[in-house]
């Protein structure tokens, strides 16, 4: 039997000792989740009277704007923690959710209605200032995926880039240009989380300023805002204790897309060459396949290695000089220079001749990244140079520009 405490504790006192909470009754593993998420014993207490008897689904409530004295207003409109996180994303609170929901309206049906609306009033007075900086895409099509069938602008940077596997094709889906996804997908967004800021009005660089303002580290910015949280929302959970890593498992709970498919639709894209125009011209594979195929899949593993001595990467086609961008590389994003804390993996590959070949490569970090890989089903190249398989430097550099880093011209 628990004991009651006064909840108008002030929202901001540190949690007690967890004796304190073994004896008002609770168990002491669940003491210590609600006190891991900063929760005093009446904070507590007052989400249990309302029905929220774990802690991590009072954080859930509470990332999305919700408090005890205000959860029974959104489940009356049928909305649950993960919908209202969204819908509080998207700016709206208890009233202007509820009023959509009975419309018939998800938070993003909702705000790309609101602000086609806009945009039409907006023509009326003449102005185009949102219209040029808001995506041309409605709810349904970013529910749909209509922008990757429909959408040329859209389209013709992936082709141009050449970059046409699933996960390009959930980019373009959510109607967010090539040039963009490369910045999003380096910040460590999902397809879904760049896209509903997009739908926004909000492109990569006027996010990199603001949390760059806010001053939370690089590495923690896709969790927090995962997570649903503003920049702001951000700080003041910092300051009271809550750290990126619980921004990261409110982040996962709200998670609503599909992980990358490993199956033959992304490797049977590798039966017809997709690079350059001119570059592959199909032909007969090499006469030792296992041995070539050996040799390639060494070569995309090693292409992260710098020799020391010279500064050039060994295992990348014309990679003398490339070296200093892959250390900038590391050092822009805070990574271990340490070879062994990187890896890259090759899941799948088809010989377009007996010079070059298509490869489905994933590239994986460790430390801060806990070994999760970053790039999964990434397309690339590999190609005989003086009778060494290599990795391509296109396919190398391709890479270092999603770390934002330009390659140097190659040595002639």
């Amino acid at each position: 039997m628990r004991t009651r405490v006064d909840a108008s504790e002030p929202d901001d006192s540190k949690p007690e000792q967890l004796e304190a909470w073994i004896a008002a009754g609770f168990e002491p593993s669940d003491a210590e989740i609600w006190r891991s998420w900063r929760f005093t014993i009446a904070r507590a207490e007052a989400w249990i009277q309302q029905g929220v008897t774990e802690g991590l689904e009072a954080a859930q409530w509470m990332a999305a704007g919700v408090d005890p004295t205000t959860i029974q207003a959104w489940r009356d409109a049928g909305i649950d923690s993960s919908e209202a996180a969204l819908w509080h994303e998207m700016g709206y609170d208890i009233d202007t959710a509820s009023a959509e929901k009975a419309k018939g309206l998800g938070p993003v049906e909702a705000f790309t209605q609101a602000q086609a609306q806009s945009r039409s009033r907006s023509s009326s007075f003449g102005s185009s200032a949102w219209i040029s900086r808001t995506p041309s895409v409605t709810g349904s099509q970013v529910m749909a995926g209509g922008l990757l069938r429909g959408d040329p602008r859209v389209m013709h940077g992936y082709l141009q880039r050449q970059w046409l596997d699933e996960e390009a094709q959930r980019w373009a889906a959510m109607g967010i240009e090539a040039a963009d996804a490369y910045t999003w997908h380096a910040l460590g967004l999902t397809p879904g989380e760049a896209g509903r800021l997009a739908i926004q009005g909000r492109g990569p660089g006027d996010v990199i300023r603001e949390w760059w303002a806010a001053g939370i580290p690089f590495a923690e910015v896709a969790d927090w805002i995962g997570a649903g949280l503003s920049s702001q929302e951000a700080v003041e959970q910092r300051s009271q204790g809550i750290t990126s890593e619980q921004a990261a498992t409110l982040r996962a709970l709200r998670q609503q897309e599909p992980g990358p498919k490993q199956d033959s639709s992304v490797l049977s894209q590798l039966i017809t060459p997709q690079g350059p125009p001119g570059s592959s011209i199909p032909g007969p594979p090499p006469d030792d396949e296992s041995a070539a195929r050996s040799a390639v899949e060494d070569a995309f593993a090693r292409m992260l290695d710098v020799d020391e001595a010279d500064g050039s990467i060994p295992a990348v086609e014309g990679g003398a000089n490339l070296g200093e961008a892959l250390l900038a590389a590391g050092q822009r994003h805070s990574i271990d220079q340490d070879p062994s804390q990187r890896s890259v993996k090759v899941d799948g590959l088809r010989f377009v001749n007996d010079h070059e070949a298509r490869v489905v490569f994933s590239l994986t970090i460790s430390g801060p990244f806990s070994g999760t890989p970053m790039i999964r089903g990434r397309q690339g190249r590999a190609v005989l140079v003086d009778g060494e398989w290599k990795v391509a430097r296109d396919t190398f550099c391709a890479l270092m520009q999603i770390a934002g880093i330009e390659c140097p011209p190659p040595e002639r």
